[in-house]
């Protein structure tokens, strides 16, 4: 059964969509700034969709639980007994992995929660940093904050909520989207395996000798590394309006996601962060040439994927790139200045674009390029710790009359099968 909020959070959906393929259309004609307001009005309303998905997946998931609940309470006669454990509580994480007491690993799909229960009510991320600046105004709120480890000014997001904050993170950020799984890492290291050389089989006689292959294994560790950033808020805001928590909560997993989208897709490590798909070194790679080209068909984008299959990879779950590429793949024109057919190969890979990929990468004399990364991003694994702190800054800023908050999060990168990317490089503008 539909309840209300279901039904106003569907309509979002739909109004969220329709804005959506409007700005797509106009991105096909737009040029110079307008293009890059509409690039990046289309990303946000891109993560508007995938939060409200989040919101739908919640409440869903609060009313199937509801409505379990009630039918496994015993039978009272007039009634259901109140108050029965049902176990819903539990959980099983079937991924595959161990670790060396035989403990199950949990590797969350981009549609599985971090957060291990589904909070229902009581108070959310957002409330408890705006407790930390003007204080607790329910009970609620002074339990949450008596959990915080106070440590040099800062202080400990309780884990149920911190949890929640890094579904709504993984919500927005792109390579999540594109299929990375996520290890919730219960310490600071975590080893896993890479396949480096796929294995080799031959069909034999009887009594003969069976043929060797070397296929090459790998340890990698998700180690993690510290992320940090700041967001600034008017004492009033905080004291007077009624969604400083829902504002604060998007403000910093927004913020979170395109630091985390940036490191997991393009970083090349030398800022201590990980070290990102187009920086790994042995992924596949197609050169748009020595000092680059504007992309004039899809027959780059062919020989990108082509590599991929070369190496009997899975096909792309996904193609991330910057929406300037997104925009010039939109105006590709035949001879006859038609829009360019888009070659069935491509048209089923998923198109997803970040601001996070630079548009300032060099190749040869042009300083204006971008990539295009094509992956199976199930490959993409990227390790979180479910520890967030948050730091009040009360002095940093209040000659402004506003409060800082950092914060403070820790998270890794790894790719368990190299083959299963390809980067297209040197794109530049037409």
């Amino acid at each position: 059964m539909k309840t209300a909020r279901m039904i106003e959070l569907q309509r979002q959906r739909h109004e969220l969509i329709d804005e959506a393929r409007s700005v797509t259309e106009e991105i096909k004609t737009a040029t110079g700034d307008k293009l890059d307001g509409l690039g990046k009005r289309h990303d946000d309303l891109m993560r508007s969709i995938d939060l409200n998905r989040l919101d739908i997946d919640e409440e869903a998931m609060s009313n199937a639980e509801d409505e379990a609940r009630a039918s496994n309470r015993p039978d009272m006669g007039s009634g259901q007994a109140r108050g029965v454990d049902d176990g819903l509580d539990s959980f099983a994480f079937p991924s595959g992995w161990t670790d060396q007491r035989g403990k199950p690993v949990r590797v969350l799909e981009r549609n599985e929660r971090f957060a291990e229960t589904n909070r229902r009510g009581g108070m959310s991320f957002g409330d408890h940093v705006r407790a930390l600046a003007v204080g607790p105004r329910n009970d609620a709120e002074k339990r949450a904050l008596s959990e915080g480890t106070a440590s040099e000014g800062g202080f400990t997001v309780p884990t149920p909520l911190a949890g929640e904050f890094i579904d709504r993170l993984r919500a927005q950020t792109v390579a999540i989207r594109a299929g990375a799984r996520t290890v919730p890492m219960t310490s600071q290291s975590l080893a896993i395996a890479r396949l480096d050389t796929d294995p080799s089989v031959t069909w034999r006689l009887e009594n003969s000798l069976i043929d060797d292959s070397d296929p090459v294994f790998s340890r990698i560790l998700l180690e993690a590394k510290a992320v940090a950033g700041i967001v600034k808020v008017s004492r009033e805001l905080l004291a007077d309006t009624v969604n400083a928590s829902e504002m604060l909560t998007n403000a910093f997993a927004q913020a979170m996601a395109l630091e985390l989208d940036r490191v997991a897709l393009w970083n090349d490590g030398t800022d201590d962060g990980p070290i990102g798909v187009a920086a790994t070194s042995g992924i596949n790679e197609v050169s748009m040439g020595t000092n680059g080209a504007a992309l004039a068909n899809y027959d780059k984008l062919i020989d990108a994927v082509y590599e991929m299959q070369l190496d009997n990879a899975n096909d792309p779950t996904a193609a991330i790139m910057h929406p300037r590429t997104q925009a010039a793949l939109a105006k590709l024109k035949d001879s006859q200045n038609n829009p360019l057919t888009v070659p069935d190969m491509m048209a089923r890979i998923p198109r997803l674009t970040t601001t996070s990929a630079s548009i300032a990468e060099t190749q040869g004399s042009a300083t204006t390029a971008s990539s295009i990364l094509f992956g199976d991003y199930r490959h993409l694994f990227i390790g979180m710790r479910d520890e967030v702190q948050i730091t009040v800054l009360r002095e940093r800023y209040a000659d402004y009359g506003q409060v800082g908050f950092l914060c403070w999060m820790r998270a890794d990168v790894q790719l368990a099968h190299k083959a299963s990317f390809s980067r297209l490089k040197g794109i530049i503008p037409a």
